[in-house]
């Protein structure tokens, strides 16, 4: 008996030699046969099992996989078989499961670089980045010159909005070896987050440089194109991305907005519904069909609001046209919405949730609207299509330009500010595009001794603050403010409107009040590119950085066209004097 357990042990241990052998050599089909006979003769043995799990998981067989990893990992629980346990239970969708085993995991991880590299990327699948973090720094606090823990910690950094700490990591790694292909994807991706469009066009060339037709290079330089208003040129690199890759969501929502943004709307359009397997989770408590068209005769829709307050704003403007085709529309939008979206023609009823009781046919996303209607210029429903009552702009407009005037005749220019949209903290990609949108309200500072102008602030949320930590000629006009109803009855108060790209610019230029907005180089796609006008807005124009980053030259030309503002606003009294 004695002989034949070392027989048996020998045997398990040449098919083990033998298995390792053909990991070497990268025959995963070579491996699996000698795990296979190894396990056979010794199903003790946890290697064999780790062998059989892995290239089970490669071949989609995932609950196998889990069944072989399991039996390892109570074989020998240690960080590698709880961590391909975990692995396994992730892809299964049992995410409770896998934190548990990835838990143990890095409870007992050893103290050895490679072993908190591999694990860390185990965090990164599981989409613990922080987790993720910590393993790679441990790696690199032991091996300072670990390469690859040191790109992949710059990609958790990037993943939390550490766009500076990512961008050292990269680079530092790529210096410390001879950087592969997808380093300068990813540093072209973290180049770009950090607004630095021109490098990321650049990183993203020596990419493709090296794998022409890596989809995710082509990706990043689409995106980078777009960045850099050359919106045209992007759309070939996109096309090419997207055949190869035609299911690719992020590549199909890129193309949609470089079609937008370069004007050719009919295809954009369609692209645009990408965003529902890219930036965006369609909703799954609607209990009736998109409407793909049909007709709407005695029928209800519910449109509903899907992105920021802007996007509700912009594209509501299609309502009157469903009313037009006999449909009773049903607005459902948040409640800082509610009050004034009542005052839209054809709107049957406005609510902020979906109550029990509410019946509908249809159902359709607020900003799938335009590919409805077919939506370009020369096919946008004009302004204005948002109203304020009489009452309510003699109530709060009229205070608003008493207070601001002081009564004087004949009155100055009433001038309202907005110097900072949303910075959403918690959503690290919209904080980094808030960055390079939003000012500080000193940065405004050169206008406010251009005079005949009375200065009324409109900003709203923690950047408001600011009003109160300097001496600046500008009146709060947000006291008592509610909701948009209440901001849109002052705005009606004021003689313009200077705002950077946030929600009251959709608001002023729905009520066709003159609006000049003040843009970031890589403007948002639905204001084109290089215009100084838009069609979705008649009453605004737009001031544009000429490079990433310049607020002063676009402040320097807002203040002369105020000084010429004021003069013919003076010129005109004079006239009617």
């Amino acid at each position: 008996m004695v002989r034949e357990a070392r027989e048996v042990e020998a045997a398990a241990g040449r098919y083990v030699d033998l298995m390792q052998a053909a990991l070497a050599c990268g025959d995963g089909a070579a491996a699996r046969e000698a795990a296979e006979k190894a396990h056979e003769c010794d199903a003790q043995l946890p290697s064999p099992l780790i062998v059989i799990g892995q290239t089970a998981l490669a071949a989609g067989q995932t609950e196998e996989a889990r069944d072989r990893f399991a039996r390892a990992a109570a074989l020998s629980p240690n960080f590698l078989t709880l961590g391909l346990l975990a692995t396994s239970l992730h892809a299964l969708g049992r995410a409770q499961e896998a934190r548990e085993q990835l838990a143990k995991a890095v409870a007992c991880v050893p103290d050895l670089p490679d072993a908190q590299f591999v694990l860390g990327s185990v965090c990164e699948l599981l989409e613990d980045r922080t987790g993720a973090l910590t393993l790679y720094e441990r790696c690199l606090s032991a091996r300072p010159g670990h390469a690859r823990a040191r790109h992949r910690a710059g990609l958790c950094r990037l993943a939390a909005g550490d766009v500076i700490g990512a961008l050292d990591n990269m680079r530092r790694a790529m210096a410390e070896e001879a950087p592969l292909a997808e380093q300068w994807t990813d540093l072209s991706a973290a180049l770009a987050a950090n607004g630095q469009f021109t490098a990321a066009h650049e990183a993203a060339e020596m990419a493709l440089s090296r794998t022409p037709s890596d989809v995710k290079a082509l990706n990043n330089l689409g995106y980078a194109l777009v960045q850099l208003n050359r919106s045209q040129e992007a759309i070939p690199v996109y096309a090419q991305a997207a055949a190869d890759a035609p299911d690719m969501p992020a590549v199909r929502f890129g193309l949609a907005v470089a079609l937008l943004k370069a004007g050719h709307f009919d295809q954009g359009w369609a692209e645009y519904e990408w965003r529902w397997r890219d930036c965006q989770r369609p909703r799954c408590d609607l209990r009736a069909p998109l409407w793909l068209g049909e007709p709407l005769a005695g029928r209800t829709i519910l449109i509903h609001a899907e992105q920021g307050f802007g996007d509700s704003l912009q594209f509501v403007r299609f309502v009157p046209l469903l009313a037009g085709l006999g449909a009773c529309v049903v607005l459902q939008v948040p409640p800082a919405l509610q009050r004034l979206m009542h005052n839209v023609t054809g709107v049957a009823r406005v609510v902020t949730r979906l109550e029990h009781d509410l019946s509908y046919d249809f159902h359709c996303p607020m900003a799938t609207l335009p590919l409805r209607f077919g939506a370009r210029p020369g096919r946008i429903p004009a302004c204005p299509y948002l109203h304020v009552p009489e009452d309510d702009q003699a109530r709060q407009g009229n205070a608003l330009r008493a207070r601001a005037t002081g009564g004087m005749t004949p009155p100055d220019l009433v001038v309202g500010i907005v110097w900072s949209g949303d910075p959403r903290p918690n959503d690290p990609k919209s904080n980094l595009v808030d960055r390079r949108r939003s000012i500080g309200l000193g940065d405004f500072a050169p206008l406010f001794d251009v005079p005949g102008i009375r200065f009324v602030s409109f900003q709203f949320g923690a950047a408001r603050a600011a009003l109160a930590q300097g001496h600046w000629p500008v009146l709060d006009a947000m006291d008592g403010v509610t909701d948009f109803a209440d901001t849109a009855a002052r705005l009606a108060g004021i003689d313009l409107l200077i705002s950077v790209d946030t929600s009251i610019v959709h608001l002023a230029g729905s009520m066709n009040r003159p609006v000049w907005m003040l843009s970031r180089f890589d403007a948002c796609w639905r204001w084109l590119e290089e215009c100084e006008d838009t069609p979705w807005y008649p009453s605004m124009r737009i001031v544009r950085q000429a490079a990433p980053g310049d607020w002063q030259s676009v402040i320097q030309t807002v203040r002369a066209r105020l000084v010429r503002l004021v003069d013919l606003y003076q010129h005109q009294i004079q006239a009617a004097a």
